[in-house]
């Protein structure tokens, strides 16, 4: 895993994929980001992507993509 530090404004880029991930705000212990993708790439939250794979396991469908 790579760690990072960043401010509010600063992003990180990962251009194999398209994304650019920016620190929107950081308010107590949240922070915000905002991540910029190409449409075709999807996006989740964990809890999201977790109930979708568990979904698709349900309908014996195989996960589109693993991480």
């Amino acid at each position: 895993m790579l760690v990072l530090s960043r401010k509010i404004g600063e992003k990180i880029v990962v251009p194999a994929c398209g994304l650019t991930i920016t620190v929107v705000a950081v308010k107590g212990g949240r922070v915000r980001l905002g991540i910029a993708a190409p449409e075709d790439i999807r996006v989740d939250r964990e809890e999201v992507w977790q109930r979708h794979q568990l979904q698709q396991a349900g309908a014996g469908m195989e996960p589109a993509c693993s991480y």
